[in-house]
């Protein structure tokens, strides 16, 4: 089938998206946005939602042992390896709209039309409504897909406990009906090389690139690698903010302050030096409520440092950056740094194949791409698991990870044809 038919029958299907778009945003609607909780009566509903949608479309539906929902065209020859598209249905407290949830409908949009145009695929074409994405309800992010892949253990089924309950992650699988006996006694992973030959995965673009350039799509690179110190402290000395002079303050604020604007030179000078793709947030800043006053030099300050970037030997010198600053700032401040536990995850270049696959797909529909870094995304667990993986971005005024999330449907549907297109060849061949 042409690139153009496929184009002409994802267009025939988005009224199915916007129909899916509209319910499971009423069903999950919040004071702001939406919130879709890991394995909540919400993200259940939008899982629930797609699964009625694929039994419309004739399509094979069936559930792992994590709730994650898999819908399957058939292909003739159902032995071999399948194609996988889709992402997850979980938010952020608060959220976008479309933040998972587009990939995961952009799945059944593009296997309508791929029933449309005919004719059956040589294998399975699946689409993958994963749980558990992100990383604010049980601590760690992709929950879902590392369970699909055997990449978590199962000891964190009793380990992890969502943020706003304190109820166990198996516990609120059961609650849901998940098989977690089952899971616990899976003897392989649901998704592996010999069950899936690639992961595409649209997703909306959650920076402003796209819409800076007035381009539609983009096919990343690489997604980002990071270092993280989630409960970093500074501790000085409480002193009268009048009587204390600057020679003998232990201010923890300004040795953080210090510290931040080091590493912030830091990243300007890596950017300068030609290191692509990198990052630097200073997510939290704060004082102890019980002791801080305007009047009191603090003694205390808590904050988080995350670096962002594209090779391991950045994230490397990140570190050695943090804790050589971190130790100068402290003993001439007389003050104490104490970082804490460090956590990572190394970068995943994204599949060299597919991701030429997605660009003469897009060539091929005269649809512009655009190529650069992005962040965490579920293909990146695919991708280390054996998995290759792309992906395609998809423009969104306003950002991401809030209210005001804007991917148009003519956007929605620019990417999804060109994940159409790369889904027909894949599966073809």
């Amino acid at each position: 089938m042409s690139a153009e038919a496929l184009r002409s029958a994802v267009e025939a299907r988005l009224p199915l998206a916007a129909a899916l778009f509209d319910e499971i945003r009423a069903a999950s609607a919040a004071d702001a946005g939406v919130t879709r909780p890991a394995w909540s009566e919400q993200d259940q509903f939008a899982a629930d939602r797609l699964a009625d949608a694929a039994r419309t479309l004739g399509l094979e539906v069936a559930r792992d042992g994590a709730g994650n929902l898999y819908c399957t065209l058939p292909g003739h020859d159902r032995a071999a390896p399948a194609v996988l598209t889709g992402s997850h249905v979980d938010s952020v407290l608060t959220g976008g709209h479309y933040d998972g949830l587009a990939g995961a409908v952009a799945g059944l949009v593009v296997q309508a039309a791929l029933l449309d145009a005919g004719p059956a695929p040589n294998r399975d074409v699946t689409t993958l409504a994963t749980r558990g994405e992100e990383s604010v309800w049980f601590g760690i992010p992709f929950v879902g897909a590392r369970l699909a892949t055997g990449a978590l253990s199962h000891d964190h089924l009793d380990s992890l406990r969502r943020i706003d309950t304190g109820q166990t992650l198996a516990a609120h699988m059961t609650t849901l009906g998940c098989d977690v006996a089952a899971l616990r006694a899976e003897a392989r992973p649901r998704v592996s090389p010999e069950t899936a030959c690639a992961f595409l995965e649209l997703h909306i673009e959650q920076g402003p690139v796209l819409v800076a350039e007035g381009a539609q799509v983009a096919v990343p690179t690489t997604i980002r690698g990071n270092l993280r110190w989630p409960a970093a402290t500074c501790a000085g000395r409480y002193d009268h903010s009048g009587a204390t002079p600057r020679a003998h303050r232990q201010d923890a604020v300004l040795a953080v302050a210090e510290l931040v604007h080091a590493l912030e030179r830091f990243w300007v000078a890596q950017e300068e030096a030609g290191v692509p793709d990198t990052v630097f947030t200073v997510g939290k800043v704060s004082t102890d409520h019980a002791h801080h006053a305007m009047t009191k030099i603090p003694g205390r300050c808590d904050f988080t440092l995350n670096f962002g970037g594209t090779s391991q030997a950045f994230l490397d010198d990140c570190r050695a950056e943090a804790e050589a600053r971190a130790t100068e700032i402290a003993a001439r401040r007389n003050v104490a740094f104490d970082l804490g536990a460090c956590v990572s995850a190394a970068p995943a270049p994204l599949d060299g194949h597919l991701r030429a696959v997605l660009e003469d797909s897009a060539e091929s529909l005269a649809v512009p791409v655009r190529s650069f870094a992005t962040v965490g995304h579920d293909a990146a667990v695919f991708q280390r698991a054996g998995v290759p993986a792309a992906m395609v971005l998809v423009r969104n005024a306003h950002g991401s990870h809030n209210p005001d999330e804007a991917m148009t449907l003519e956007d929605f549907g620019a990417g999804c044809a060109v994940l159409a297109a790369a889904i027909a060849r894949l599966a073809g061949e």
